[in-house]
């Protein structure tokens, strides 16, 4: 299906922005542990050797708190990197061909109707021409045009209760939910 390519586009990319990102923010980590060692031994060579343990102790600090540092900017990129990934799908869904748009608006128009009794339906104002032919088979159907909805539908039962979210933010939404650790494992290989 499309979408498992686009995914695999997305997570090559996603990978390979990974290990450029990631093997700059090492490097930098990689800098700033040899200027602290390098602060650390002039802080060495100034105190003389008569201070050498308490030196030893700051050189350990000065070294423990730039691996902390380093740390934290990896762990930072690879958020970034992982926000990236969810981006890049939703910009991909959203910029969906006329005729594949119309295919899923549809197929999830017609999961509503399988789920409730479906009065209204809200769309983006792109969507509602996609439908304005199917929904005056199923009787009495509302085409609200909503640009809140980026893409797919919301669904809601006639008296208002029920509803439906077939919206491309939410399906991302609950894809990003169930599939966050695989994406994570795939680009960063753990």
């Amino acid at each position: 299906m499309g979408l498992d390519k686009v995914k695999e586009e997305i997570l090559e990319n996603a990978r390979q922005d990974a290990e450029k990102i990631i093997g700059d923010a090492r490097a930098e980590a990689k800098s700033a542990l040899k200027l602290a060692e390098k602060q650390a031994q002039e802080q060495e060579r100034i105190m003389g050797e008569g201070l050498e343990s308490s030196l030893a102790g700051m050189k350990r600090r000065e070294l423990a708190s730039a691996e902390l540092e380093m740390q934290k900017k990896v762990l930072a990129k690879k958020r970034e990197l992982i926000e990236a990934v969810f981006s890049e799908a939703g910009r991909k869904l959203k910029a969906l061909s006329e005729k594949k748009r119309e295919a899923h608006v549809k197929r999830l128009f017609g999961e509503a109707m399988k789920e409730m009794d479906v009065a209204v339906i809200r769309c983006s104002s792109r969507d509602v021409k996609l439908l304005g032919a199917d929904a005056g088979s199923f009787g009495k159907l509302r085409l609200i045009a909503d640009d809140s909805v980026s893409g797919g539908i919301v669904a809601e039962s006639p008296d208002g209760r029920f509803r439906v979210d077939y919206s491309y933010d939410a399906i991302l939404g609950q894809v990003r939910r169930k599939v966050l650790s695989d994406v994570a494992r795939a680009l960063f290989g753990r």
